[in-house]
């Protein structure tokens, strides 16, 4: 079975999450060090129900934060 970590972009509507995309631990990127390089943007007008979460090895959610709408079309593209 592979096991790895991964990152989820999403979007709070309601009490719904809408996945925009994801990031999956790999040789060429490590998602760990990708979350710790994303700022933390609860403060900012630019949050408006972006999220980016942290998922470990078993598929759990280990950590959420809120992101700007900038830093999330960012991600993606990346």
């Amino acid at each position: 079975m592979l096991r790895q970590s991964k990152l989820l972009v999403w979007y709070k509507v309601a009490s719904q999450k809408v996945v925009l995309g994801e990031a999956l631990s790999s040789d060429k990127q490590d998602v760990v060090s990708m979350w710790h390089q994303v700022p933390f943007d609860i403060n900012s007008a630019n949050y408006n129900g972006y999220r980016l979460s942290l998922f470990d090895d078993d598929g759990r959610e280990i950590a959420d934060k809120p992101i700007s709408v900038l830093t999330a079309d960012e991600f993606l593209q990346g």
